[in-house]
């Protein structure tokens, strides 16, 4: 029995040694954007808080200030490519949390931070995930390109509180694009 008991417990150490230094390969994916699937709701919450007092004080004309971009229908008449989808999903978050950024010192300020810390998160993982795997292979659609080409514009003809407006205006459905990519990514 005790011999038993000495071969378990050196099997087990042995396991346990040789896992730390022999590594482990396994299948990578090219995202794990799943845990946008279903947005925390305290996060969903943030958003409309930062929207509801951006409304108090620029009053609900505010939203429509300048008109910011015009996202049209691209994200719902793009092809079923992923890469056209994540492409537009990383610029309306580059102009989301640039916008966000703006030095600000009223009451909104403190609002901004909960919405810009999530929406730089899922900035960092798309660009940690998209980057090496498409950026050099994807040419984006030309319906893709026109857009990004528009949104560009966009934003170096437009005045800084029409871009927050604009961008403030369009964020949930940003965050539903990304839900949209992210079951996407799942299933291709």
């Amino acid at each position: 029995m005790l011999h038993l008991v000495l071969t378990l417990l050196l099997a087990l150490v042995l396991q346990t040694s040789l896992g730390a230094v022999i590594p482990h390969t396994t299948p990578e994916k090219s995202c794990y954007l799943s845990k946008y699937q279903l947005l925390v709701s305290h996060e969903t919450e943030a958003v409309l808080r930062m929207r509801d007092k951006f409304v108090s004080i620029a009053g609900n004309g505010g939203l429509w200030a300048g008109q910011g971009h015009s996202r049209g229908h691209t994200f719902e008449t793009l092809s079923d490519k992923v890469p056209d989808r994540v492409m537009v999903v990383k610029a309306e978050l580059s102009l989301t949390t640039t916008v966000l950024e703006f030095h600000d010192t009223s009451d909104f300020a403190e609002m901004r931070k909960q919405p810009l810390a999530f929406l730089t998160q899922v900035q960092n993982d798309l660009a940690g995930s998209v980057a090496p795997a498409l950026a050099p292979l994807h040419e984006p659609s030309e319906e893709v390109s026109h857009w990004l080409n528009q949104l560009q514009n966009t934003r170096e003809m437009k005045t800084n509180s029409c871009l927050e407006a604009s961008a403030i205006r369009h964020i949930f459905e940003v965050l539903n694009d990304l839900r949209c990519v992210a079951f996407q990514e799942q299933y291709n």
